[in-house]
């Protein structure tokens, strides 16, 4: 079997289209030769004819008794190093298997003959980047005013009050803090994920459902009312999501909201050192959130105009593989589980041009950073690569090694290279990007 190297192919390619190529591939008569040469040999250590010693059948008998395995051999040891050296030389990118002509069945080989063939394939696209100053991105310093953090803080005041009983007699009033129970029943069967005992709550702030909250107006100590009431189909909570719910509330006593001092004592009870060091702190906190917010936005904005800006035909095959791909591995996970599609929030009309459009929109960023890591050398090193790991085996607690060892068994170690590369490749992005201007109102 010839190497790839030592062939000595003559390839024309011819560009059907943006992302398909046909290569005419000639391999000549002197490999052609080679790789007969080498089936028969190894045809002759496998078989066994009367009147010959194993090893030792003329090659004419061997060509007389075997020629569609020899023909298969001689095909199967010549195309697929062939094509694979086309590929190479021309530099490109292939996105299927090769569809050859004539097929790899009725091709043939003959002595002292060339083989010829083609091979159709979809390749990955050349594309052209737009030039880095055309894109747009907020670039300003990010703020986070001092009221913000007085804002947080309040919630933390909220978060640690206390409520004394009330004595009194009167009904509840708009305003009021209350200590009560509620029990939610769904076809009359308690869910106990959504029921509560002796919660403090205060009304008049949006703390509680809105029909709750009037149902409690009003109400006396020791008293028990039922409500009913119907969520949305688009509620957050799937236990209440699309439901009619009943809840029987009961009111145990109205209370005075108690709010402790903004002091050394309150830090304290947080975890700080004192009132100056959680102020501080908060701050750095709501500062790193809102830049990784900031930080978040520019990549959305950069990748939005990238695409919008970038000529990219996406190959149907390529795309029609995907979908039908994903549509079989979710039925085949919903039989698994025993569950139907409307029982796990499936929308098997809808998730196909989903499923389409996620694709298609994955698959032309994928191929524009690569094209962007190959013009600006932007990759990611073993040493990079393994500064991630530990740092992220730390963050867990885990030993560096292991995780190293998971990560590269579950074929997770080089996406987290392709997540990195993705992230130099925005900060790249972000720095070479013009900085939008900021309306002024006159």
């Amino acid at each position: 079997m010839p190497k790839r190297e030592d062939i000595n192919l003559r390839v024309q390619i011819e560009r059907l289209d943006t992302t398909q190529v046909r290569l005419d591939i000639e391999v000549p008569s002197d490999d052609v030769n080679v790789a007969l040469k080498e089936t028969y040999e190894s045809l002759r250590t496998q078989v066994s004819i009367p009147g010959f010693r194993k090893g030792r059948v003329p090659v004419a008998i061997l060509k007389s008794r075997f020629p569609d395995y020899v023909n298969s051999e001689a095909v199967r040891y010549l195309v697929a190093p062939a094509y694979e050296d086309a590929i190479y030389r021309e530099k490109l990118n292939p996105l299927s298997q090769p569809i050859f002509t004539p097929s790899l069945d009725e091709l043939r080989v003959k002595e002292n003959q060339p083989l010829t063939f083609s091979a159709t394939v979809d390749i990955r696209p050349n594309i052209d980047i737009p030039r880095y100053e055309e894109l747009v991105t907020d670039k300003n310093p990010v703020d986070v005013p001092r009221e913000d953090v007085d804002a947080y803080i309040t919630r933390l005041q909220a978060q640690s009050a206390t409520y004394e009983p009330l004595d009194t007699e009167r009904p509840v009033e708009e305003k009021d803090c209350v200590r009560v129970d509620w029990e939610c029943l769904i076809n009359q069967e308690r869910v106990d994920a959504e029921s509560r005992q002796d919660v403090d709550i205060e009304l008049g702030i949006g703390a509680l459902n809105e029909k709750l909250e009037q149902t409690l107006i009003g109400m006396q100590i020791g008293e028990t009312k039922s409500v009913d009431i119907d969520f949305p189909q688009e509620h957050p909570t799937p236990d209440l999501s699309g439901q009619s719910a009943q809840y029987n509330i009961t009111l145990h006593a109205i209370t005075q909201k108690h709010l402790p001092p903004l002091d050394d004592e309150f830090a304290k009870d947080l975890g700080y050192e004192n009132y100056s060091q959680l102020y501080g702190l908060i701050w750095n906190n709501l500062v790193e959130e809102e830049t990784s917010s900031h930080v978040d936005k520019q990549k959305a904005e950069l990748l939005a105009q990238l695409i919008e800006k970038t000529d990219i035909a996406i190959p149907e095959p390529l795309v029609d593989q995907y979908v039908q791909q994903t549509l079989q591995n979710v039925k085949q996970q919903l039989a698994t589980e025993q569950r139907t599609a409307e029982d796990a929030g499936i929308n098997m009309d809808t998730l196909p041009d989903e499923l389409r459009r996620d694709v298609i929109q994955q698959t032309k960023q994928s191929w524009i950073f690569d094209t962007i890591a190959e013009a600006e050398g932007i990759y990611v090193s073993d040493d990079e690569l393994e500064y991630e790991v530990r740092r992220a085996a730390e963050q867990q607690n885990r030993d560096a090694q292991k995780y190293a060892a998971l990560l590269k068994s579950s074929n997770r170690l080089e996406e987290l290279r392709g997540q990195l590369q993705h992230e130099k490749i925005y900060q790249f992005l972000i720095h070479q990007a013009s900085a939008k201007q900021s309306l002024i109102i006159t």
